[in-house]
């Protein structure tokens, strides 16, 4: 078995919400334990991409 080469000590937690719809922009509300714990808050603006290889998404915080 492969060891973890992440620094993160907190268990793996899976998130379930719903995309929102603002005309035809979709929003995803992002749990506020979420926000608290990478120090986003609301109005942050994020980038995503999709890791096919692993079948996750990466959200990152654009830095201004």
């Amino acid at each position: 078995m492969l060891e973890s080469t992440s620094n993160d000590t907190n268990p793996n937690t899976n998130y379930t919400v719903t995309l929102d719809e603002d005309g035809e922009d979709l929003i995803l509300p992002v749990p506020d334990e979420i926000l608290d714990q990478l120090g986003w808050d609301d109005g942050c603006l994020l980038d995503w991409s999709v890791d096919e290889i692993n079948n996750t998404i990466i959200i990152s915080k654009v830095e201004e």
